[in-house]
């Protein structure tokens, strides 16, 4: 990893050939499933390198989902080591959950689904890795500080990600956090919140079952 980590980066720093940068995204998680802790000397460059690549305006759109669910696998490579990574993550998550559905464009559309899908990926590795790492009450420290507002459209991506890829995306939606989710924006009491939410876990549950 020694003699790879600089060449790794540069990949991921190479937006402007793209198939260079989303190869380095997927090198990013076979590493990290493939050392695990060892990979945390090298994070704070592939992080901010990751981070850079969403802010990225010219970089092709196909890289930014996998760069979302890198950030799961780093996650349940590190465990509670992910802690420093965990506000930034989660701030590029919600982000990329608010990117608009479009109606009539089927190319834009696909990308949404993909990167919803992402956004759930990494959900998952975030919380499964810091679940395991003892440090998930961080996770939920995060989530304190978000607003009804962002936890009402958190609810309504779950159900978006459930109603667009089905039994696909089964075994993320039946995790607890999950339901943790909803459950805590409906208490917002705010009745648009609940009806949203009501609606995910329809859809939520049609789903897993």
């Amino acid at each position: 990893m020694n003699a790879l980590g600089p060449f790794l980066v540069m990949g991921l720093k190479n937006f402007q050939a793209y198939h260079v940068c989303s190869i380095a995204v997927g090198l990013v998680g076979d590493i990290a499933r493939s050392i695990e802790s060892n990979i945390s000397p090298y994070c704070n460059e592939i992080m901010t390198a990751l981070v850079e690549s969403l802010q990225n305006q010219n970089l092709h759109r196909s890289v930014k989902p996998p760069v979302l669910s890198a950030f799961g696998d780093i996650a349940m490579a590190l465990q509670g080591g992910f802690e420093p990574y965990l506000k930034v993550s989660m701030m590029m998550l919600m982000q990329a959950s608010q990117t608009p559905m479009p109606d009539d464009d089927e190319e834009i559309i696909d990308f949404i689904n993909q990167l919803r899908e992402g956004v759930l990926e990494a959900f998952t590795g975030i919380i499964q890795g810091m679940n395991d790492g003892g440090r998930i009450e961080m996770v939920l420290s995060v989530e304190e500080n978000k607003d009804y507002e962002v936890l009402s459209k958190a609810a309504g991506l779950l159900g978006d990600i459930a109603s667009a890829m089905g039994h696909t995306v089964k075994d993320q939606l039946s995790q607890p956090f999950v339901q943790a989710l909803l459950a805590d924006a409906y208490s917002n009491c705010d009745s648009g919140t609940q009806e949203t939410c009501n609606w995910a876990r329809g859809i939520i549950q049609a789903t897993v079952q």
